[in-house]
């Protein structure tokens, strides 16, 4: 549908990666806010059954648009869409990523895998949010990116922490960028979700999910839920002096009793 500037404004929020896992809670939490949610990922499958899901509980709470965002081509056309149906974003979360477990037996592996774990968590996060910071809303749009607690040292594959470790940083420059037009930017760094495709289809294990709950200071593991609820603050109003930061959610893990 197409943009009518004479109609009373919904907040637009593009949620990347949004049709699993954090994504989906996130995007969740914005729908709850009142926002209209442009789901965006490669999987129009997976994309489509979130947003009907999202869709149900407030009908035309979700839209969907499918598009590899480490490509250049498809962000074009993502920001084209976005300009012709909704013509200003309030909200860009970056959310889309994920950790090359391939096998490194060789250096052009190691360099493979080095490569595509940076395209996927840092350079699609750069590219989605130059292509979509012309149509931010000016003022009061917000930037979001979603890190990792892996970025602090706190295991993980060491190629995923150093993208996500780059991201903290970036953000502080885009902050200082979009800041004039009073646009903020800041990091969720979530710890440990388990229900992610970050641990594969089927999630974390119990087993794994037993070693690390007891280094968590409230006594449980994350959830999508509670990821979405630190974009929801930091996507609204009250959160319009908060920008470059990086929001630790991780349940106080290794903080000692």
């Amino acid at each position: 549908m197409e943009h009518d500037p004479m109609s009373p404004r919904q907040r637009v929020a593009v949620v990347t990666g949004g049709g699993t896992g954090i994504g989906a809670g996130i995007a969740a939490a914005l729908a709850d806010d009142g926002a209209h949610v442009v789901l965006v990922g490669r999987r129009a499958e997976v994309l489509d059954r979130t947003a009907a899901a999202l869709n149900e509980v407030r009908p035309g709470a979700a839209s969907t648009f499918a598009a590899d965002v480490a490509d250049v081509g498809a962000v074009r056309s993502l920001v084209d869409h976005l300009g012709r149906s909704h013509g200003t974003i309030d909200v860009l979360v970056n959310n889309a990523g994920g950790a090359d477990r391939r096998p490194i037996d060789s250096l052009e592996s190691l360099v493979a895998q080095w490569q595509n774990t940076f395209q996927v968590n840092l350079i699609s996060a750069v590219l989605t949010t130059a292509a979509i910071s012309p149509i931010l809303r000016s003022p009061g749009g917000r930037v979001i990116a979603v890190s990792s607690a892996s970025a602090f040292g706190r295991g993980g594959n060491v190629a995923y922490a150093s993208s996500k470790a780059a991201m903290n940083r970036w953000i502080q420059t885009v902050a200082s960028e979009l800041g004039p037009r009073g646009i903020t930017a800041n990091v969720v760094v979530p710890g440990f979700v388990p229900d992610t495709e970050l641990y594969g289809p089927d999630g974390a294990g119990d087993a794994y999910r037993q070693r690390v709950v007891p280094g968590i200071a409230v006594g449980r593991v994350g959830t999508p839920a509670d990821i979405g609820a630190v974009v929801r603050f930091l996507a609204s109003p009250a959160a319009s002096w908060v920008s470059g930061a990086c929001y630790v959610a991780d349940g106080g893990q290794r903080i000692p009793g």
